[in-house]
């Protein structure tokens, strides 16, 4: 607490001793009489009733109580779900991480490593394993960049005008591009 709430407190705590003491005789008829008067009244009341008739109602109060956890529920609750919107797929996820590509490097790095992967599963596929001499260099360091390291390795200057060049800069339509001239080079061989 900063020292200006303490000094509050202190100030209320003294108000309040100072006023309880010139007004405890107004406090006691206004409030204290009437609240004995009222628990006066209620034991008068409970005096009245016999021992047995509230041994009974405690008895039954208890019964109906423990009873009633072990009935199961006449009908099932309904619970009611939350509304759902349809579930996104995976067209719908990278479309939506093209809009955010623009925002930082994290959906940038997404995006490489959705068509990195795709690009190592095309050279599985078709069953190349060393790195044809046609690859586009700037496009193999986009797909390595997506598979091979994080998106926090390619972090954003914000204070910088003109922040340093990486990978993950390259336009993913020409990546797009390179992995639909590979797939239409492997159709003409085995067509």
């Amino acid at each position: 607490m900063t020292r200006a709430r303490w000094l509050l407190l202190f100030a209320i705590v003294g108000a309040s001793t100072v006023l309880a003491f010139f007004l405890r005789d107004a406090i006691y008829s206004a409030v204290v009489v009437p609240i004995a008067y009222v628990f006066w009244v209620l034991w008068i009341y409970y005096s009245a009733v016999p021992q047995l008739v509230l041994w009974v109602v405690l008895l039954l109060i208890l019964f109906v109580t423990v009873t009633s956890n072990f009935i199961p529920e006449g009908r099932g609750s309904k619970r009611t779900l939350p509304k759902r919107g349809p579930s996104q797929g995976e067209v719908e996820a990278l479309a939506a991480w093209f809009f955010k590509a623009q925002r930082g490097n994290y959906f940038k790095w997404q995006i490489a490593n959705r068509l990195g992967k795709i690009s190592r599963q095309l050279n599985e596929s078709f069953g190349r394993r060393v790195r044809s001499e046609s690859r586009d260099e700037a496009v193999e360091k986009y797909f390595d960049a997506g598979l091979n390291k994080s998106f926090v390795d390619f972090p954003l200057a914000k204070n910088q005008i003109h922040p340093a060049s990486t990978p993950l800069d390259l336009n993913p339509k020409e990546a797009v591009d390179y992995l639909e001239s590979q797939m239409e080079n492997h159709r003409g061989r085995h067509s």
